[in-house]
């Protein structure tokens, strides 16, 4: 009887001081990697006991918020925008975290083949109407998927039909328009769409995000540790279920 005292306040003192240790970690993030950084950090909250708090946004409002001064614990943004502010990280803290490459979109039971370059080129070449992000507010899918285009050697051939706009997979899914060149994380994002698949990695390019800690960050290893979570093998299963690819594949 003693003996099961002892272990339940061993336990107990064990768990108030795992709680009392626990942290609140603020991340912001862009929005291509919402859906699996939610799922993993509610996985590692479990296992760790360290809260995780998203801001998600598009890479100009992301930067917009570094810009004014506001205080995140840990920072996922694309590779080019976070070299670029090297100097606001910790020494050693920036690391590539996943990656994401164009998928085409189209309305649900609408079948595309992208076995090939070949075939890819022509289902695009043949679609009546194209679309993609319009790369205003920052957002880098636009400009890749346009260099895609440029890589399949149809730029100019569809630049006729291509639009621009912000809101390219509803019309997708009402039928004005065929098939839209978007982020695979990013597809689907309406009712009615599907992605036929990502384009083939001959012509494929990539974005990659980085993670990286703030230097305003004066207690880094559970923004350390939640990075290290988000880099293991085990959670490639649900990076690839939400569109992306560990950045070391």
């Amino acid at each position: 009887m003693a003996n099961s005292i002892r272990i339940i306040l061993l336990t107990a003192a064990l768990l108030t001081t795992a709680h009392a240790s626990a942290a609140e970690i603020k991340v912001l993030a862009y929005n291509a990697v919402n859906i699996p950084a939610r799922e993993l950090a509610a996985a590692f909250t479990k296992e760790t006991g360290h809260q995780v708090g998203f801001t998600f946004g598009s890479p100009g409002p992301v930067n917009d918020r570094l810009k004014a001064g506001e205080i995140f614990d840990l920072v996922i943004m694309a590779t080019e925008a976070a070299a670029a502010r090297d100097a606001s990280w910790r020494a050693g803290t920036r690391r590539p975290l996943v990656r994401v490459g164009i998928g085409l979109a189209v309305r649900e039971g609408v079948g595309l083949d992208l076995s090939s370059v070949e075939s890819t080129r022509k289902a695009l070449t043949e679609a009546r109407s194209l679309t993609l992000s319009d790369s205003a507010t920052g957002g880098l899918s636009g400009p890749n998927a346009l260099k895609v285009l440029a890589n399949l050697g149809i730029a100019e051939t569809v630049k006729p039909k291509l639009r621009l706009t912000n809101n390219g997979q509803e019309l997708i899914g009402s039928g004005d328009i065929d098939i839209g060149l978007y982020n695979v994380s990013e597809i689907p994002r309406a009712k009615g769409v599907a992605l036929a698949g990502p384009v083939p990695a001959a012509v494929q390019v990539y974005i990659v995000y980085d993670a990286a800690v703030p230097l305003t960050n004066a207690d880094p290893e559970p923004a350390l540790a939640l990075t290290r979570y988000l880099s293991r093998a085990v959670t490639r299963p649900v990076w690839i279920k939400g569109g992306l690819e560990p950045a070391g594949e």
